[in-house]
């Protein structure tokens, strides 16, 4: 799948979850993204082969990566307190689509802190 048509899906099938929660994602949306007041996050799924089972078998994976605006440096990166800029990059992964939607709403909706936001599998973080 085309790597914009693959986003896009991804989005659209946030937006589903969201509406059977009564929650209109469709303001956030910005094609294949979500943002709103300084902040972002976009998702993806990739195909990658299993570390056990079957070889021939692939695992959707579901990736997401966030920016944004921030008020408080999160514990992983206290010791970096100079270097802190009000800003955050994150990227990684999620078990299925529901941990994703979470993810969304904490960030987007609720503008949680990132040391409050849902469990989800970080690849990779910065200030």
């Amino acid at each position: 799948m085309d790597p914009i048509d693959n986003s896009m899906a991804v989005a659209q099938e946030l937006i589903s979850i969201a509406k059977q929660q009564g929650i209109d994602l469709e303001s956030l949306r910005n094609g294949d993204m979500f943002r709103r007041d300084h902040r972002f996050v976009w998702f993806w799924r990739k195909d990658e082969l299993p570390s056990s089972g079957p070889a021939n078998q692939k695992l959707g994976t579901l990736n997401y990566n966030m920016q944004g605006a921030i008020a408080l440096l999160p514990n992983v990166l206290k010791d970096s307190a100079s270097a802190f800029r009000g800003a955050w990059t994150e990227a990684g992964s999620f078990d299925n689509l529901e941990q994703a939607f979470a993810l969304l709403k904490a960030w987007l909706i609720d503008k949680k802190e990132v040391d409050h936001l849902p469990p989800r599998h970080v690849r990779r973080y910065g200030i």
